[in-house]
């Protein structure tokens, strides 16, 4: 029985998650700025056992604890090609929050089914907030970064994003046709039929 842990952290409160299973293996998805140490305190803290760090992109708020984590936790850091100069830059972020660079040493791509322990986890690339950005899915979980939030969706204005590359990344979003719990970059989760039905970006397929 897996269980799922949230921790929201980082200057910006980005949503950390920590998908455990019986054996107390553990995945995390996004370990935000400055919280590495954080992150690693609650895993020690629970028993859990780390086994990976998954990246839905290269934002700092999303990888800049990354490096501290991995001092404590010797993991490998998953994440698209397309944003590694990106996550290998967070300490020199456009907002000047405190981060540190962080190294993807496994890359990941379009349909990879991924493979640690317990854990199946399938990626889908959902480039447009960044142009490596990633949705992965386990079970019946999705963790969409800030590709798809709750009734909104990730920001294109950032040199980094593509709006074109967005609104394709939604036509696949909007034809998943299992009702995934949706679990995003920032505040809270919501469902994937919900969003489909409601998010004005899924229905109209425009950021217009």
């Amino acid at each position: 029985m897996k269980q799922l842990y949230t921790v929201v952290c980082g200057r910006i409160g980005t949503n950390c998650y920590i998908l455990t299973d019986e054996n107390k293996d553990a995945v995390i998805f996004d370990v935000p700025d400055s919280s590495g140490e954080k992150i690693a305190k609650f895993c020690e803290d629970e028993q859990l056992k780390p086994l990976a760090v998954l990246l839905t992109h290269g934002h700092f708020d999303h990888c800049g604890g990354a490096f501290d984590f991995l001092c404590k936790y010797s993991v490998p850091v998953y994440g698209n090609k397309e944003d590694f100069d990106l996550a290998s830059r967070a300490s020199k972020n456009r907002f000047r929050i405190s981060a540190k660079d962080c190294t993807i040493t496994n890359f990941v791509a379009d349909g990879d089914c991924i493979e640690i322990n317990n854990f199946k986890i399938n990626v889908m690339h959902t480039p447009g907030h960044t142009m490596g950005s990633v949705c992965y899915f386990v079970d019946d979980l999705m963790f969409s970064g800030d590709t798809l939030f709750h009734g909104d969706i990730g920001r294109t204005d950032f040199a980094e994003s593509n709006q074109s590359e967005m609104i394709e990344s939604l036509r696949k979003i909007k034809s998943i046709n299992t009702d995934f719990a949706v679990y995003p970059g920032h505040e809270e989760s919501t469902a994937l039929f919900e969003e489909k039905k409601n998010n004005s970006y899924l229905k109209n397929e425009t950021l217009y």
